[in-house]
Protein backbone atom coordinates (compact mmCIF):
# COMPACT_ATOMS: atom_id res chain seq x y z
CA UNK A 1 0.00 0.00 0.00
CA UNK A 2 2.89 2.39 1.25
CA UNK A 3 4.74 1.58 -2.30
CA UNK A 4 1.27 2.59 -4.14
CA UNK A 5 0.59 5.82 -2.28
CA UNK A 6 4.50 6.49 -3.54
CA UNK A 7 3.82 5.73 -7.00
CA UNK A 8 1.21 7.97 -6.85
CA UNK A 9 2.27 10.77 -5.33
CA UNK A 10 5.09 10.88 -7.71
CA UNK A 11 3.19 10.21 -10.69
CA UNK A 12 1.26 13.44 -9.57
CA UNK A 13 4.20 14.99 -9.10
CA UNK A 14 5.66 14.48 -12.57
CA UNK A 15 2.03 14.92 -14.27
CA UNK A 16 1.91 19.03 -12.27
CA UNK A 17 5.37 19.55 -13.65
CA UNK A 18 4.67 18.65 -17.03
CA UNK A 19 4.45 21.88 -19.56
CA UNK A 20 5.42 24.30 -16.74
CA UNK A 21 9.03 24.97 -18.08
CA UNK A 22 10.48 27.97 -16.32
CA UNK A 23 6.53 28.78 -14.70
CA UNK A 24 8.40 28.88 -11.77
CA UNK A 25 11.27 31.54 -12.78
CA UNK A 26 9.78 34.85 -12.45
CA UNK A 27 12.77 36.22 -14.47
CA UNK A 28 11.87 34.60 -17.63
CA UNK A 29 8.38 35.25 -16.89
CA UNK A 30 8.92 39.21 -16.38
CA UNK A 31 11.28 38.61 -19.79
CA UNK A 32 8.67 37.00 -21.68
CA UNK A 33 6.03 40.31 -20.66
CA UNK A 34 8.64 42.39 -21.64
CA UNK A 35 8.59 40.96 -25.11
CA UNK A 36 5.74 41.03 -25.91
CA UNK A 37 4.98 44.04 -24.25
CA UNK A 38 8.01 45.86 -27.12
CA UNK A 39 6.28 43.58 -29.86
CA UNK A 40 2.81 45.19 -29.60
CA UNK A 41 4.57 48.44 -28.96
CA UNK A 42 6.65 48.61 -32.50
CA UNK A 43 3.74 47.25 -33.99
CA UNK A 44 1.65 50.19 -32.88
CA UNK A 45 4.76 52.55 -33.55
CA UNK A 46 4.69 50.40 -37.45
CA UNK A 47 1.17 51.33 -37.55
CA UNK A 48 1.06 54.88 -36.89
CA UNK A 49 4.34 55.13 -39.11
CA UNK A 50 6.52 55.93 -36.11
CA UNK A 51 9.58 54.90 -37.46
CA UNK A 52 11.63 57.03 -34.92
CA UNK A 53 10.42 54.97 -32.12
CA UNK A 54 11.80 51.77 -33.34
CA UNK A 55 15.08 52.46 -31.69
CA UNK A 56 13.16 51.98 -28.49
CA UNK A 57 11.99 48.07 -29.66
CA UNK A 58 15.09 47.30 -31.98
CA UNK A 59 19.10 46.95 -31.37
CA UNK A 60 21.30 49.50 -33.23
CA UNK A 61 22.75 46.47 -35.22
CA UNK A 62 19.29 44.59 -35.42
CA UNK A 63 20.01 41.75 -38.54
CA UNK A 64 17.15 41.07 -40.17
CA UNK A 65 17.98 37.66 -42.03
CA UNK A 66 15.32 37.29 -44.57
CA UNK A 67 15.23 41.37 -45.68
CA UNK A 68 15.03 42.45 -49.07
CA UNK A 69 18.09 44.34 -50.62
CA UNK A 70 17.90 47.53 -49.32
CA UNK A 71 16.08 46.93 -46.32
CA UNK A 72 17.86 44.91 -43.85
CA UNK A 73 18.42 46.77 -40.36
CA UNK A 74 17.37 49.31 -38.15
CA UNK A 75 17.36 51.63 -40.58
CA UNK A 76 15.71 49.40 -43.73
CA UNK A 77 12.47 48.58 -41.24
CA UNK A 78 12.20 51.97 -40.89
CA UNK A 79 12.78 52.46 -44.54
CA UNK A 80 10.32 49.60 -45.06
CA UNK A 81 7.58 51.01 -42.98
CA UNK A 82 8.04 54.96 -44.60
CA UNK A 83 7.46 53.02 -48.31
CA UNK A 84 4.21 51.18 -47.21
CA UNK A 85 2.84 53.70 -45.38
CA UNK A 86 3.13 56.34 -48.51
CA UNK A 87 1.52 52.79 -50.45
CA UNK A 88 -1.20 52.30 -48.02
CA UNK A 89 -1.80 54.97 -46.00
CA UNK A 90 -4.93 53.12 -44.32
CA UNK A 91 -2.40 49.83 -43.40
CA UNK A 92 -2.94 48.06 -40.38
CA UNK A 93 -1.09 45.00 -39.24
CA UNK A 94 -2.60 43.32 -36.12
CA UNK A 95 -1.21 41.04 -34.07
CA UNK A 96 -3.41 37.68 -33.81
CA UNK A 97 -0.60 35.28 -32.15
CA UNK A 98 2.47 35.45 -29.69
CA UNK A 99 4.52 32.89 -28.25
CA UNK A 100 7.69 32.66 -26.70
CA UNK A 101 10.45 30.35 -25.80
CA UNK A 102 13.25 31.74 -24.06
CA UNK A 103 14.94 34.38 -26.06
CA UNK A 104 12.65 34.20 -29.18
CA UNK A 105 9.29 35.75 -29.66
CA UNK A 106 7.15 33.92 -32.13
CA UNK A 107 4.42 36.24 -33.50
CA UNK A 108 1.52 36.22 -36.39
CA UNK A 109 0.19 38.98 -37.62
CA UNK A 110 -2.32 40.36 -40.14
CA UNK A 111 -1.87 42.97 -42.66
CA UNK A 112 -4.58 44.74 -43.97
CA UNK A 113 -4.59 47.93 -46.48
CA UNK A 114 -5.69 49.95 -49.54
CA UNK A 115 -2.66 50.58 -51.84
CA UNK A 116 -3.53 54.20 -53.43
CA UNK A 117 0.46 55.10 -53.50
CA UNK A 118 2.97 54.37 -55.36
CA UNK A 119 5.48 52.04 -53.13
CA UNK A 120 8.59 50.20 -53.70
CA UNK A 121 9.69 50.72 -57.00
CA UNK A 122 5.76 49.94 -58.21
CA UNK A 123 5.07 53.20 -60.72
CA UNK A 124 1.25 53.31 -60.10
CA UNK A 125 -1.25 52.23 -57.16
CA UNK A 126 -3.46 49.47 -57.83
CA UNK A 127 -6.38 50.83 -55.96
CA UNK A 128 -7.15 47.46 -54.66
CA UNK A 129 -7.19 45.85 -51.31
CA UNK A 130 -4.76 43.42 -49.20
CA UNK A 131 -5.34 41.01 -46.57
CA UNK A 132 -2.17 38.65 -45.88
CA UNK A 133 -0.62 36.80 -42.83
CA UNK A 134 2.50 36.93 -41.81
CA UNK A 135 4.71 35.29 -39.51
CA UNK A 136 7.87 36.41 -37.74
CA UNK A 137 10.65 35.30 -35.34
CA UNK A 138 12.54 37.65 -33.13
CA UNK A 139 15.17 37.06 -30.99
CA UNK A 140 15.61 39.44 -27.96
CA UNK A 141 18.85 40.64 -26.21
CA UNK A 142 19.43 43.05 -23.52
CA UNK A 143 16.14 44.68 -23.53
CA UNK A 144 15.58 44.95 -27.09
CA UNK A 145 14.93 42.95 -30.07
CA UNK A 146 18.77 41.95 -32.39
CA UNK A 147 17.63 39.76 -35.47
CA UNK A 148 14.38 38.51 -37.08
CA UNK A 149 12.93 35.95 -39.55
CA UNK A 150 9.82 37.41 -41.10
CA UNK A 151 7.39 35.41 -44.19
CA UNK A 152 4.44 36.78 -45.29
CA UNK A 153 1.73 35.83 -48.22
CA UNK A 154 3.41 37.64 -50.76
CA UNK A 155 1.75 35.68 -53.90
CA UNK A 156 -1.58 35.88 -51.84
CA UNK A 157 -1.03 39.93 -51.93
CA UNK A 158 0.11 40.23 -55.56
CA UNK A 159 -2.81 38.82 -56.55
CA UNK A 160 -5.21 40.33 -54.49
CA UNK A 161 -3.33 43.58 -56.05
CA UNK A 162 -4.02 42.05 -59.61
CA UNK A 163 -0.32 42.31 -59.68
CA UNK A 164 -0.03 38.27 -60.99
CA UNK A 165 -3.04 35.44 -61.91
CA UNK A 166 -4.89 34.53 -58.35
CA UNK A 167 -3.16 31.31 -57.00
CA UNK A 168 -6.51 29.61 -56.43
CA UNK A 169 -6.68 29.13 -60.50
CA UNK A 170 -9.63 31.80 -61.13
CA UNK A 171 -9.43 34.71 -63.66
CA UNK A 172 -7.27 37.54 -62.86
CA UNK A 173 -9.31 40.67 -61.80
CA UNK A 174 -10.06 42.67 -64.81
CA UNK A 175 -8.27 45.67 -65.17
CA UNK A 176 -10.25 48.95 -65.33
CA UNK A 177 -7.10 51.14 -65.64
CA UNK A 178 -7.02 50.88 -69.33
CA UNK A 179 -9.18 52.84 -72.06
CA UNK A 180 -10.59 51.19 -74.78
CA UNK A 181 -8.44 51.86 -77.76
Amino acid sequence: MKYFSLLTLAALFFLTSCGKSGAGDSSSNAQADSMKAAYKALTQAWNEGKQDEFDKYMSADYKAHNAMPGYDGLDGAKKMSKELMVGYPDMNTSVEDVRIDGDILMARTRMTGTNTGAMMGMPAATNKKMDVIGLEMARWHNGKFVEGWFAMEEMKMLGQLGLMPPMDGSAPPADTTKKPM
